[in-house]
């Protein structure tokens, strides 16, 4: 079994139509990237008017999602698909991966400092997102901190 230590957060920066996106993204990573399959291990998605957790890439592969701080060897990625970098995302999303983050926690011992953005796996490897050298992802307006709080006891 793979040793997960990390879960790194991301945002697809497309419009969630309200339809299946995720295939849309599956093929934008191995038809036009060429990756081996999609670059997340999960996706939250809504579904015709209901979020739902999507599957990705399978748990015992390396992400695609995060190179620095090698976090595609360590990082399980979940991606939100939305743009928050234009809106926040709404609790009925963020509550639909709740049983998910508690049982990736759970399974893998991953504690909640160990649950990242984007962003944030870049300001550790010493780019600033917001002086534009490293990707705003998951986005401006997703607050890492309050999502971070709602696994504080998990």
């Amino acid at each position: 079994m793979k040793a997960w230590s990390h879960i790194v957060i991301h945002h697809s920066l497309t419009a969630d139509s309200g339809t299946v996106s995720w295939g849309a993204i599956r093929r934008y990573h191995t038809q036009t990237l060429g990756w081996q399959d999609i670059g997340y291990h999960f996706g939250v998605e809504d579904v015709n008017g209901h979020f739902e957790v999507l599957l990705g890439r399978p748990m015992w592969m390396n992400g695609a999602h995060c190179r620095e701080l090698q976090m595609n060897q360590h990082g399980i990625g979940i991606c939100f698909v939305g743009n928050y970098d234009l809106e926040v995302p709404g609790d009925k999303r963020l509550e639909a991966a709740d049983h998910l983050m508690r049982w990736l926690m759970d399974f893998y011992h991953i504690p909640v400092e160990n649950i990242l953005g984007h962003r944030e796996v870049g300001r550790l490897a010493g780019f600033e997102w917001t002086a534009g050298e490293y990707k705003s992802c998951p986005g401006k307006l997703f607050d890492m901190d309050a999502f971070r709080a709602r696994y504080a006891e998990a």
